[in-house]
């Protein structure tokens, strides 16, 4: 060992003290079998904070505090110099406490949530027992759990109530492969909701840090400094893994969507997206149900030993039951179609069999491209390998940016003239104006990034802050663009938008489909490039967003817009596909040949297209899976973008989109102003002609007059005498 480096191996030397932190918010009738549950399986410390409790459990917290089973904390009030947000402030006060930072391992978990060791006899010794040697932490896999087709809110143990949950192999939605993390706290920062952050230094030579999964693989590169999920290929649950109660019964959903959550002041994101996101009732999961027998047994002798706390827990169920009346009649009587959701039962089934029908097909369909041996590649020369360049990828210090790419190797116009050139003869010709990225890189204040070219591509990487990246491809209409100037698609959005970007040019139509491509930007994510920004978004429209669906798994938890997105042009795949023939000619064989089924680990994929343009609508149809938000724009016909472009809405999309501030309701509210732009007007009326709807194109015709359309208003007027089209 470097005698300078001090030796902290002590820190792999117990197992000892385990502790529990968490937040919670009228938990009363769920605390105590969350409680007993935790201390069977062998935690053996708790902290928990309550905040703005009315149910008891603040109460019931405070008799156990003073029975020395856990340590409490009022939470409630604000505190100068802490986050406002409750969980955060909690979590701030934790890592001051010695209780907290002098434990051997440590768990943040909510109220819902059961840590299931699922090896040996199930409890923490066990997994400790197999884990690898001087494992830092466990990032054990959520398994979210729906309701089971339970109705009614009973006093009864949820790990016996909810054994219907979320499948391990296929995603239903972005948050299902969370993890949760028990971890060890000397290389601890922060804690955090699902995984802490580390110090800066460990995760360095001098300071070995090793992170597994659930199976106990090694997961430290993926999971060192970001990402709270994981893709399904990374999870594991040999070990553990999380249930996750997230639903509930019906009536327990009905009263957290009334009272918010512990964590956030936001109550308005427990809704309907929220459950339908979330009520995962796909799969069979009961290895927690072993533990219900003891879990109850141990409830009811503390119970006995502490009459007062069961009094209280008594009231909190009693006071939960009648409030879950009032609220069940206010829904019936307000809103009888929501009402109808969470309590009819057939309602409830016809669900659960659509998610399960899904889940079969797309295992039968993985089956399928598994047992289907790729087509021979063509005869072509290798593709070119690429050459890692340290240079290319540098680690960023803290301090300013500064140039990391020699770009005066790289391009003949890099040098930009500091005064006026001598004045040239009459009529020169046209001089090369340098492109405005690189005018920035060498320029501006955001002088870190890189240029890098292959036959067939490019790719510019401009850093401006580490918030927020967009990754951008070209689309088919920039591929024959070969003046010097050329920008990355959305260069000029990016740059007046503070983002960093990371643009794709492409100068070949053959939609990406390029092995050296695929190499290159598994190298970008290798060498770090995506984890170093907190959100990343694809964006792309056409043979762009084709691309940005497709290769958005290389970094898992990226955000996608794809404006009029082909899944793939693989004649195997989309065989009614006619159009793009230059794309349909490229080797469709290979990696990322179907972007439908790369999206998966995706947080979030916007499909922006339009429903009537038949082969778009089929190849959105092809996408799946809870991360799918279609946002559907009527009569744009393939050119989503471009019309969004002429009615200004384009950034604003974009903008909302990727920065999560806009949702569907929103987008469709402003797509809606759509309505009296004159390709809007046009292609309608030319949908009306051919339907024969000479008294709609005249309506239209008046419309269009009325709000300062007076040539359009003409043109449909013209369209609405002519002759009827007869049907062929």
């Amino acid at each position: 060992m470097n005698s300078l480096s001090p030796d902290l191996s002590f820190r792999w030397k117990s197992n000892a003290t385990r502790t529990i932190v968490t937040t919670v918010k009228n938990e009363g009738p769920f605390l105590l079998e969350w409680l007993c549950y935790h201390r069977l399986i062998g935690f053996n410390r708790f902290v928990i904070y309550s905040n703005d409790c009315t149910d008891g459990t603040h109460q019931m917290l405070q008799l156990l505090d003073q029975a020395g089973i856990v340590i409490h904390f009022d939470n409630s009030d604000l505190i100068a110099g802490l986050p406002d947000d409750p969980q955060r402030r909690a979590y701030a006060r934790a890592m001051a406490l010695p209780e907290v930072t002098g434990s051997d391992w440590i768990a943040v978990l909510d109220g819902d949530e059961f840590f299931h060791v699922n090896t040996g006899d199930g409890t923490l010794d066990a997994l400790f027992a197999a884990l690898p040697d001087r494992t830092d932490a466990v990032a054990a896999q959520w398994r979210i759990f729906g309701n089971g087709g339970v109705i009614t809110f009973r006093d009864e143990l949820q790990i016996r109530q909810f054994t219907m949950a979320s499948p391990t192999d296929i995603p239903f939605t972005h948050s299902q492969f969370a993890i949760k993390t028990i971890f060890r706290p000397l290389p601890v920062q922060h804690l955090g909701v699902h995984r802490p952050v580390f110090k800066n230094f460990y995760g360095l030579p001098a300071h070995p840090l090793l992170i597994v999964n659930g199976s106990g693989e090694d997961v430290t590169r993926d999971l060192l400094r970001q990402r709270w999920t994981t893709s399904p290929k990374m999870a594991g649950y040999d070990l553990c893994h999380v249930n996750h109660y997230m639903i509930r019964a019906s009536e327990v959903f009905l009263m957290k969507r009334w009272r918010g959550t512990a964590n956030s002041a936001d109550a308005d994101r427990i809704n309907f997206d929220y459950y339908d996101q979330h009520n995962l009732n796909v799969v069979e999961e009961t290895g927690i149900t072993a533990w219900a027998d003891r879990v109850a047994q141990a409830r009811a002798e503390l119970v006995g030993l502490m009459p007062a706390l069961g009094a209280l827990h008594a009231e909190a169920v009693g006071r939960f039951r009648r409030q879950i009346d009032v609220l069940s009649a206010q829904l019936l009587a307000e809103v009888p179609d929501q009402h109808a959701r969470l309590f009819d039962p057939a309602v409830l089934q016809a669900e659960t069999e659509r998610r399960q029908a899904e889940l079969a097909a797309r295992r039968a369909r993985q089956a399928s491209i598994a047992a289907t041996p790729p087509p021979p590649p063509p005869a072509k020369l290798p593709a070119r390998p690429v050459i890692a360049s340290a240079i290319l990828l540098a680690p960023l210090p803290d301090g300013p940016p500064v140039p990391t790419m020699p770009l005066l190797s790289m391009t003949p116009w890099a040098t930009i003239p500091e005064t006026p050139e001598p004045a040239a003869p009459a009529d020169p010709p046209a001089p090369e104006v340098p492109p405005q990225w690189l005018v920035d890189l060498r320029r501006s204040p955001y002088r870190r990034g890189f240029y890098h070219s292959e036959e067939e591509f490019a790719a510019l990487h401009v850093e401006r802050e580490r918030a927020h990246l967009f990754v951008s491809f070209d689309n088919l209409s920039q591929v024959g663009q070969d003046q010097i100037d050329r920008e990355a698609w959305g260069y000029e959005f990016a740059r007046k938008s503070g983002w960093s970007q990371l643009g794709i040019f492409a100068f070949r139509a053959n939609w990406f489909r390029n092995p050296t491509l695929f190499a290159y930007l598994r190298q970008l994510r290798d060498n770090g490039l995506f984890a170093r920004y907190q959100t990343v978004t694809f964006a792309g429209t056409s043979m762009g967003a084709y691309a940005a669906c497709a290769f958005s798994s290389v970094a898992p938890g990226a955000q996608v817009i794809a404006f009029s997105p082909q899944s793939t042009l693989s004649p195997a795949l989309v065989p009614w596909e006619a159009r793009f023939p230059s794309g349909r000619a490229a080797d469709w064989s290979g990696d990322f040949a179907d972007a439908a089924a790369q999206t998966a680990s995706a947080r979030t994929v916007f499909l922006v297209y339009d429903p009537t343009e038949p082969a778009d609508a089929a190849h959105a149809d092809r996408f799946t899976g809870d991360n799918i938000m279609r946002l559907r724009t009527p009569r744009a016909g393939h050119k989503t973008a471009l019309r969004l472009r002429q009615t200004d809405m384009l950034s604003t999309v974009v903008r909302g989109l990727a920065t999560r501030t806009m949702d569907a309701a929103a987008f469709h509210a402003l797509y809606r102003q759509s309505r009296l732009q004159p390709w809007y007007l046009d292609t309608l009326g030319q949908r009306l002609q051919a339907r024969g709807r000479t008294a709609w194109l005249r309506r239209l015709s008046d419309i269009a007059a009325r709000n300062g359309r007076p040539g359009m208003a003409k043109a449909l007027e013209t369209r609405a005498a002519a002759p009827v089209p007869h049907p062929s």
